[in-house]
This record gives structure tokens, sequence and C-alpha cells, in this order.
């Protein structure tokens, strides 16, 4: 990630998507299960440190990533079947945590233990619940179109960390308009800005906001021919629906008809995103894809080419409000209303948790 300025004292009032607080009674995406193996893997995730790796068995688990001893890191140090043991001093720890060894004479303190968090694996991502263990619910997990379709090409595409606020990237995907600007040609057909005059239908329910793009008469271009694998230069229909499950989860799924063949669906392709807090100003996003063909290298570096404009924009901004916390000042439009929207309704999730964690009285 790259270095930001010393943080200063900043006006709540002013830009809260670049300073936008989190829930932590959620699950969010910590990893590609690909990414977890027998090799302790390190993360920063909702300003904790954390390492996760698998058993013998294959299972992952997740714990803060400080030996309490004096602090080292477990991800710099090896498993030794299904515990870890401290590359500094050689204390042992087992999965839930505790220390169940350690060189030299005296007892194990009672107190040598580091906390654990819940893990479920699905499908392409690991999830981890960082919040009271007694609310993770597998079942609030969001379920993404398509992720149980043995048909479909299942494929994580990587980790992109970047130096903003995770709020940055929803009001980003919450934000047609920019796709014509930002990622000209790309996504869309340079000069014709279909995404800022489609049809755009949406709405809110709970904590997940759904909008509905159609776009009659889409003419593909050859980057949209290789990234969707559909023919150019031919009018099709497509339809975009997009949900951001907040905080974390957003589904974006493509869907493109041929008009001159009965409005027979011929590409469809899910894009699976975590939207996942590092600390107040860094985050990562996750990126998954399941698609009804099959994906080659060609569609991970086209949509890396996408992703990186996104992050450059949102990094600039970040950069922006860090540097002129007393200055910097947003001036919101039409078009950022659901952005606002989705802002609010975290803004309601971290105030709901601070008032269940206050003591009565």
């Amino acid at each position: 990630m790259n270095k930001m300025p010393t943080l200063k004292p900043i006006n709540p009032a002013r830009s809260p998507g670049a300073f936008q607080r989190y829930p932590k009674n959620c699950w969010y995406v910590a990893a590609g299960r690909i990414e977890v193996d027998r090799k302790p893997l390190g993360r920063k995730l909702l300003d904790e440190h954390v390492v996760l790796f698998r058993k013998v068995n294959g299972e992952p688990v997740a714990m803060v990533d400080h030996c309490p001893h004096r602090g080292f890191r477990f991800s710099n140090s090896r498993l030794l079947g299904d515990t870890i043991q401290c590359g500094y001093h050689g204390m042992i720890f087992n999965e839930q945590g505790r220390c169940i060894k350690m060189t030299g004479s005296g007892a194990v303190p009672q107190v040598m233990r580091v906390r654990t968090f819940p893990l479920v694996e699905k499908r392409l991502y690991i999830w981890i619940w960082m919040g009271d263990p007694e609310l993770a619910d597998p079942a609030l997990i969001p379920k993404t179109p398509y992720e149980d379709n043995e048909e479909f090409d299942h494929q994580f595409y990587y980790p992109l960390p970047f130096a903003g606020n995770f709020q940055l990237a929803q009001d980003n995907l919450l934000d047609a308009t920019h796709v014509s600007f930002l990622h000209a040609g790309l996504l869309d057909n340079e000069d014709r800005v279909e995404f800022t005059s489609a049809d755009i239908d949406s709405h809110v329910q709970g904590n997940a906001i759904t909008r509905v793009i159609t776009m009659k008469n889409f003419v593909p271009n050859e980057s949209v021919e290789e990234i969707w694998h559909v023919p150019a230069g031919r009018p099709l229909t497509r339809k975009i629906t997009v949900v951001n499950h907040l905080p974390c989860a957003v589904n974006i799924q493509n869907q493109f008809f041929d008009m001159e063949n009965g409005g027979a669906l011929i590409s469809e392709r899910v894009t699976a995103i975590g939207l996942v807090p590092a600390d107040r100003n860094h985050a990562y996003h996750f990126t998954a894809v399941s698609s009804s063909f099959r994906q080659t290298n060609k569609d991970k570096e086209a949509q890396l080419r996408v992703l990186q404009q996104d992050i450059f924009a949102i990094e600039q901004i970040q950069l922006h409000f860090e540097e002129s916390p007393d200055t910097a000042v947003e001036t919101t439009v039409a078009s950022d209303r659901l952005g606002i929207t989705s802002r609010r309704l975290i803004d309601d999730m971290v105030r709901r948790e601070e008032s269940s964690a206050s003591p009565a009285g």
C-alpha cells in the first residue's frame, strides 16, 4: 500500500466518504480461497493484523497476527501440524489461539493467548467475522448469482490494496456516470456515454442497494467484446444488475441478449467484489468472477486495467482530503444519491453497534 501522510485532526462533517467508519458485526472477505494455504498469510483487516493459514485437514484458521509475548508476527513464523510456532522465542499456539508450549522453565501463563475469528469458506472467498462471535451467522453472507452453477467458470482474480477509504470504492461502484469518462472506451463505447443515458431502475431494501441498468441497441466495441466475449459491431441488449450488500459485498451481473436471434442470452458474467477496510485510509478491492464462458488471462488483464483507473481516482480523492482536512469539501449532485444513501446506511450500522455496546443506564 502507498504511504499516506501523517493523519491530522478532521472535521467529521466534511467528506464522510474519505473518513467513513465501518461496522464489525458483518462478514467481510478476508482472502481468496486459493490465497490461504500452509504458509501463514498476514493481512490487515478492520484495523487489526490477522494471520490466516490452513490446518493439515485444510480447514482455515484466523487469529491475531501478534504473539502476545513480544508482539512478533505469526505471519513471519511457521506451522507445526495444526499449531503455529512464534519465530522469535518458539512459543507454540493452537488453533484456539492459546499457547500450549513454551521454551524454558515455568508454566504457560493463562493470558498467553490471542483472539481467533470465525471463518466461512464460500465458493471463491474466505469470509471473516471480526465483531461479536456470538452474532456470526453464516446465513448472513450475501449470495452471489451462479455461485453454485457448476457449468460456469469460477475464478478468483486478486486482492488489490489501495490507499483510500473503502467507502470511496462504494461511491465509485454506485455511480455509473463515471464509467463513460474514467473508463472511456473500455466498458462502453467512447464518446457515446451509454452509462450516462441508460435506463436505470434502483431500490433499497435493508442494507442492500440494487440497480438494474438497461441499454438497448448497445453495439459492443473491441474492448467490450474482449471482456464479455460477445460479437462486436452488432446491436445487442445489455442488462447490468448491481447489488451492493453493505458494507462489504458487491455483485455486478452483466447479461447480453442477441436481438437478431430472438433475444437469446449469449453471455453472462458476475463480478463478485469485496470492499474491505484495512484501516481508515487503506482498503482492499477483492475480485472474483463467474462467467458462462471460459475465462483467460486477457480477461484478468482487462479487469485490472479498469480497476487501476478506479484506484487512481480513489487515491487522488483520499489524498486531497487527508492533506486538506479543514478546507476540502464535497459538492453533491443528483448522481451521488445512492452513494450518499450507502454512507447513511453504514453509519446506521456503526451507531447500532455502538449503542448495543454501551453500558445500560
